[in-house]
């Protein structure tokens, strides 16, 4: 029903103004290097959008000698500021990368 009330041009005048890739990507690493600096790896940032609303699926990776547990609470205050952040995200989800890091490659 919301993808043909769009589509027709209808049912927009709700809808929450969605940040962009940029916009969101600012918004964690901000979070991620002021609040948890060196200690937990943001790796991909996957933006789903539902009925105007963000969700977030953070990949991210932690130095070996932090304990799960540890990086579970750290995920869990990243998640309060990031919320906080943007009324439009509602809702940001973690997944623990094991093992070395993506290796990151400049675009030429």
């Amino acid at each position: 029903m919301d993808q043909e009330e769009n589509l027709n041009g209808k049912g927009n005048q709700n809808k929450k103004i969605s940040l962009d890739d940029k916009d969101i990507e600012l918004i964690v690493s901000g979070v991620f290097s002021s609040k948890i600096p060196e200690k937990i790896e943001v790796e991909r940032i996957t933006r789903h959008l539902m009925q105007g609303n963000i969700l977030l699926q953070i990949e991210i990776s932690m130095r070996p000698s932090i304990l799960i547990r540890d990086a579970m609470e750290l995920a869990g205050e990243a998640e309060k500021e990031i919320l906080k952040a943007s009324s439009s995200i509602i809702q940001v989800g973690f997944l623990l990368r094991l093992g070395s890091p993506i290796p990151k490659f400049v675009n030429e």
